[in-house]
């Protein structure tokens, strides 16, 4: 991520992954030194030549409006890029925009003419689109489009477009051009960057393996990468992707956004109604006269907590549509949670807790047993309480989740402006009647109309006869009323619009990038008026061209979302290390989101620490995701619901700790192993001192490097020398104050009397727990210290 000029390694408190250039990383004259295999741009772009790349391509051209030209393109111009550079930025993103947003006043009269804000994910085709559909319609030879706002014919803003203005003109060359649209094929990501220099396919790998499945890559695949280039790890990724540590790792990410983890470690069960008729083992749980084993209360409110995540994973691990986490007219169970629910399913193992088979929740009504309506996530019994209603709230606030989950939508962007609180006291109702309010409500209301099925006190409680409030806008979606005979199963029909919604595909693609790379996705500039808004606009352009080619991919094949996580490992946005040339100021903006650095969760760290250096950080437990979890930046999915995506000093002080215990339990236990066995250790015995082994020191130090830290250095690069000297200078001193009687020759605590992942005593003559030479102590330190990297932390 960055050149190799530091002056020590030390734990570093920015964020990484803002930008390739914000520290420094271009090769000046053109010429990179690699240290290794290094691909630019697309795989084959460029040629190297004795660990030096040359690229074969410059940096991208960019239209006025910032959009990013080129091959494969060429000169291509497509329609939809200059509806964007020409028309919505020339003017009708701000002029038009105004009356014609869909909470707009010129909405509220009916007008057909509807345009999205760039709160809406995909708003450009989609405004795009409605303006095709609007395209015929005519007065006197002149376009209504065009003669409305021009005052030809009476139009609710007034005469607001003169016939000579840019915008008017541009408006009549883009109706030209929509009787035969321009289309040109979106470029490749790593067209879209040809001057960025990559992670090669096997350092890709090694990334992605800890990053998906929580382990360093196998021998086999790692050849099988070596061997076949990208198709191969496109091969090993999606092999990956079948075990089961990937699934947790799922499990880690769906939860970010649904939360409802926030019952995993209890509570479940509170939650749901012991007294209800509907599932009447729930009692059986609070039973107080034959309780039941704590053991078993355990498995089910966790089987109970994760059962909406369950679903997404079962989904994902059967290459079933990701639409269905909406439309799946089932849900899934373990033994525990099928046994708490009274459900009828036949499992392989009954006392296996993570076994999940597909099935329906059944309720009485009227006497008559009737199937829950399921509807994906959206019916579980865990997403509704965790995102509850109230008799005032009227579903708005599930409406809004709705919107941010699956459709990448913030409605309360809407209507950003500040509201008089008294201002809704001239009005009955003002949530309908007074347009400021109103604004906002004609969005959500709807789509809370569609929950109508669920009692307002007890959260999953199916009501015998739903009802909707007059006073409210009607149920439905977007401008489309939901039918009065679907009350019943509002949800799902709400859900099959939301699945069929181009945002839906957009909203997974960016829910993927931000859990792969620790970014939120661009957003489009607004302030036309910014000094940056053309580099602004050019870096969201770049970014939407590659989320939109990824999200048409992903509904292409059938949205698997796997398809998804592969095109985003193998981006530039999650494989950048360096720009060949210094960039330019308007390339820098297209870089601002393109680099590999993101600071590891601390789920992530726990699994990499064990991964690398063989043992967890707290022993049998796991201090990460224990006590230090929310100082190192985690959430609870309750109070505290974002993670940290940069380090500060307080987590800086645990890394710093952690490093320094982890260096304290693996050094001695690593080398108290047979040599064959050893994961840090391998070339050196705990004897061995640089008077005697320097050579084999430092190319022990070398592979520690590489394990640890992902790098490729030749025995002579700077780094391992500084690492080297650490090593030295810590023996020299130790063996310094052994001499002086300052130390003493015993290892204490960090010595290796037990495994530190068990607890188990070790066989005696595999004890180690004296450092005569003060070799294991200079060799904790420098483990320490490379666990305290800023290469280590962030991934």
């Amino acid at each position: 991520m960055v050149e190799n000029t530091r002056l020590s390694r030390r734990i570093i408190y920015l964020p990484l992954g803002a930008a390739l250039f914000s520290f420094g990383c271009y090769a000046p004259d053109a010429q990179v030194d690699t240290e290794g295999p290094q691909t630019t741009g697309s795989e084959g772009t460029s040629s190297t030549t004795g660990g030096e790349t040359t690229p074969t391509t410059g940096a991208p051209t960019t239209t006025e409006g910032g959009g990013t030209t080129g091959e494969p393109n060429g000169d291509c111009y497509s329609t939809r890029d200059f509806f964007a550079d020409k028309v919505w930025a020339k003017g009708m993103g701000t002029l038009c925009v105004q009356c014609h947003e869909p909470t707009g006043s010129a909405a509220a009269k009916g007008a057909k003419f509807r345009l999205l804000t760039p709160v809406y994910p995909g708003f450009i085709e989609a405004n795009l689109a409605n303006i095709q559909g609007l395209a015929g319609y005519e007065f006197e030879d002149t376009p209504l489009i065009l003669a409305k706002p021009s005052g030809i014919v009476e139009h609710g803003g007034g005469a607001v477009l003169p016939a000579d203005s840019e915008l008017y003109k541009n408006i009549e060359a883009l109706l030209e051009q929509l009787q035969d649209p321009i289309e040109c094929p979106p470029p490749s990501a790593g067209e879209s960057f040809p001057d960025v220099i990559l992670l090669d396919p096997v350092q890709t790998l090694r990334k992605a393996s800890l990053h998906l499945v929580g382990r360093l890559p196998l021998e086999d695949e790692i050849a099988a990468v070596e061997a076949d280039g990208e198709p191969g790890l496109v091969a090993v990724l999606e092999d990956m992707m079948t075990e089961d540590a990937f699934y947790a790792r799922l499990t880690e990410i769906f939860n970010d956004t649904f939360l409802t983890d926030m019952y995993y470690g209890g509570g479940s069960l509170n939650n749901i109604n012991a007294g209800t008729p509907d599932w009447p083992n729930v009692a059986k749980y609070f039973d107080k006269m034959t309780p039941m084993p704590d053991d078993q209360k355990q498995r089910i409110h966790r089987a109970v907590a994760r059962e909406p995540l369950d679903l997404i994973n079962y989904i994902v691990r059967n290459d079933r549509p990701f639409t269905e986490i909406l439309t799946a007219d089932y849900t899934v169970f373990t033994p525990d949670s099928a046994f708490i629910y009274g459900v009828a399913a036949r499992f392989e193992d009954p006392a296996d807790p993570n076994e999940l088979k597909p099935g329906v929740l059944k309720v009485t009504r009227n006497g008559k047993e009737m199937t829950f309506p399921h509807a994906g996530i959206l019916t579980s019994p865990m997403w509704l309480n965790r995102f509850p209603t109230t008799p005032t709230n009227r579903n708005r606030h599930r409406a809004r989740k709705v919107y941010d989950q699956f459709l990448a939508t913030d409605v309360l962007a809407l209507a950003s402006q500040a509201i008089d609180p008294d201002a809704g006291a001239a009005f009955a109702n003002p949530t309908r009647d007074d347009p400021t309010c109103a604004q906002c409500h004609i969005t959500i209301d709807p789509i809370a109309g569609a929950f109508q099925m669920f009692d307002k006190n007890n959260q999953e409680f199916l009501l015998e006869k739903p009802t909707w409030y007059p006073e409210m806008f009607a149920p439905g979606y977007q401008f489309e009323l939901m039918p009065t005979d679907q009350a019943a199963t509002g949800v799902q029909w709400l859900a099959q619009k939301v699945a069929n919604d181009p945002r839906f595909s957009l909203s997974a693609t960016y829910k993927m990038y931000q859990a792969l790379t620790g970014e939120e996705p661009a957003r489009y500039p607004t302030n036309a008026a910014a000094p940056d808004y053309q580099q602004q606009l050019a870096a969201w352009e770049t970014q939407d061209t590659f989320m939109r080619a990824v999200a048409a991919e992903f509904v292409a094949d059938d949205h698997n979302l796997k398809t998804i996580i592969v095109k985003l490992i193998l981006s530039p946005y999650y494989r950048g290390v360096q720009v060949a040339n210094k960039p330019s100021e308007e390339h820098k903006a297209e870089l601002a989101h393109v680099g590999t650095g993101r600071l590891s969760t601390p789920e992530l760290l726990a699994r990499k620490v064990m991964a690398t250096t063989g043992v967890r950080w707290g022993g049998t437990g796991d201090l990460l995701n224990g006590e230090f979890k929310l100082l190192y930046g985690g959430i609870d999915s309750n109070a505290i619901t974002q993670r940290l995506t940069s380090i500060n000093q307080l987590m800086a002080s645990v890394a710093q700790r952690m490093a320094v215990e982890v260096s304290c339990s693996a050094t001695a236990f690593d080398f108290s192993k047979p040599i064959e066995q050893r994961l840090l250790f391998p070339l050196v015995e705990a004897t061995d001192s640089p008077d005697f082994q320097e050579a084999a020191i430092k190319a022990n130090i070398q592979y520690l490097h590489a394990r640890l830290l992902g790098e490729d250095l030749a025995l002579d690069d700077p780094e391992l020398e500084r690492t080297y000297n650490l090593y030295r200078e810590t023996w020299l001193a130790g063996a310094q104050n052994i001499a002086d009687e300052l130390e003493g020759k015993g290892l204490g605590p960090c010595g290796a009397t037990k495994d530190p992942n068990t607890g188990m005593a070790l066989p005696d003559e595999q004890k180690l727990t004296n450092d005569e030479f003060y070799t294991v102590r200079a060799w904790q330190a420098v483990i320490a210290y490379l666990l305290s990297d800023f290469a280590f932390l962030y991934e």
